[in-house]
């Protein structure tokens, strides 16, 4: 038993540790899926449309300074300043849209920056393009030479910087992702397989455990045969020794009978019935213990005979009791067991019926018997308070009785009915209902006709 205490402590211990290892794996690789998803919406919302906006403003850039260049040197036509002009307007945008999206860490002095240079590189353009709207390519050519020329190249010195930290960033970005995933599909799979260790570790524990329960058990129903073998045994010496003083008291009794009065006689005769009824139980419960509960080969008995003695038997504990008996057996009903077997289920059940009848307006018990194909069932009926639900799923188990105060008894009475007829081959059940009495049924199997029985025997 401290060997299966241990099995079941580490079996507990090890499924707590199979269930946190299992749910740690899960956790881990749903943290590192996180932190993935965080690193890729980084590079797909910041760093790489900051790339995207910060290129097509470069372009503008250089395509509007090449347009105001043609305009001062050559002259401007009104189509190639409405061009220079849309060109302004798409950078004004592409700026705009980038200097709409969240700063990275270290790019916050870069953005400044890129705002203040190229506000001032968008005012000297629109006053170059003003100058040259009036016509003025003399003041256009100052204008370039002072202010926009000098705005345009810082201006594309500090966009060139943050294309390029924007672009060291979705490397370094893109160079953790890999380093991320390659750590964590080695760490879950770390993680699983000693996840798969522990609950194969478990398993084992657990099979083992089941391995000696199973053991366990085989060593106590062995044991347990063993001690319905040595009970057998000893009832059945108990048996054989009351035979022996049953015989010498038969033996006084018919004695005795021969000199009595005809009032003492016909006392005497009814002892002598009853012990040879007692005879007939103790030598039928003696080759039950011998067969080891088999049904006895051949065994047959009348079941009316049976019920009628019975009867009989218990009619001064009816009496006293104020219990009347009945019996309604058709005659002939035989059934595949011996007298003192059917006798010991019958008078435990009507035994039972008498004590336990309460205090009923009508106090009666019914021995009925009834023939069906291949079987017999036999009803013992009573008048009495009826059985709880609860107590009718275990009262044929050893040693259970009622809440019956003053009534004495052990609890075997039902649990012996159960062996006897279950080893006859046959089944004993119960209906009741509370405050309307109780009925006990017993199916035995029927005694096998002289014709069948010739029919079964092998050829000579």
């Amino acid at each position: 038993m401290a060997r299966l205490a241990r099995y079941q402590s580490a079996f507990a211990i090890g499924s707590v540790l199979t269930v946190v290892s299992f749910v740690g794996a899960t956790a881990y690789s749903q943290w590192r899926l996180s932190t993935l998803d965080t690193l890729s919406s980084t590079m797909a919302s910041n760093a790489i449309p900051s790339i995207e906006y910060l290129g097509r403003a470069g372009v503008a850039m250089q395509r509007l300074r090449r347009l105001i260049y043609d305009g001062v040197t050559i002259g401007a036509s009104p189509a190639a300043l409405k061009q220079a002009r849309d060109l302004l307007q798409d950078l004004d945008e592409d700026i705009g849209q980038y200097l709409q999206i969240t700063p990275l860490a270290g790019e916050d002095e870069l953005w400044t920056a890129l705002r203040g240079d190229l506000d001032r590189a968008e005012a000297s353009a629109n006053d170059t393009l003003q100058a040259l709207d009036r016509g003025d390519r003399a003041a256009a050519a100052r204008l370039l030479d002072t202010r926009l020329d000098p705005a345009f190249d810082v201006s594309s010195r500090t966009m060139l910087a943050t294309m390029e930290f924007d672009v060291r960033t979705s490397e370094q970005l893109a160079r953790d992702v890999r380093t991320l995933r390659r750590t964590s599909v080695r760490n879950i799979i770390v993680l699983d397989f000693l996840a798969t260790l522990v609950a194969a570790a478990t398993a084992l524990v657990a099979f083992r455990a089941a391995r000696d329960h199973d053991r366990l058990l085989r060593s106590h129903g062995a044991l347990l045969a063993d001690r319905v073998a040595e009970l057998d045994a000893f009832a059945g010496r108990i048996a054989h020794d009351v035979l022996s003083p049953l015989d010498t008291v038969g033996f006084g009794l018919a004695l005795a009978s021969r000199s009595a009065d005809a009032g003492a006689r016909a006392q005497l005769e009814r002892a002598q019935g009853a012990l040879q009824r007692v005879k007939q139980l103790v030598e039928g419960l003696l080759r039950f213990a011998r067969a080891a509960g088999a049904t006895e080969a051949g065994a047959r008995c009348g079941v009316a005979a049976v019920l009628h003695s019975v009867a009989a038997d218990a009619q001064p504990a009816a009496q006293a009791s104020g219990v009347e008996l009945a019996v309604e057996s058709p005659d002939g009903l035989e059934v595949a067991c011996s007298i003192g077997v059917l006798t010991s289920i019958v008078q435990n059940l009507v035994s039972n019926a008498i004590k336990y009848i309460g205090n009923r307006p009508v106090r009666r018990v019914t021995l009925r018997a009834k023939g069906s194909a291949g079987g017999a069932c036999i009803e013992v009926e009573d008048s009495g308070p009826g059985i709880p639900i609860e107590l009718r799923q275990r009262m044929f188990s050893p040693f259970v009785r009622g809440s019956h105060d003053g009534i004495a008894g052990l609890g075997l009475g039902l649990a012996t009915v159960k062996r006897l007829v279950e080893a006859h081959g046959g089944s004993v059940s119960v209906r009741s209902r509370i405050g309307s009495g109780t009925t006990f049924l017993v199916a035995l199997p029927l005694a096998e006709t002289p014709s069948s029985a010739g029919a079964k025997a092998p050829p000579a």
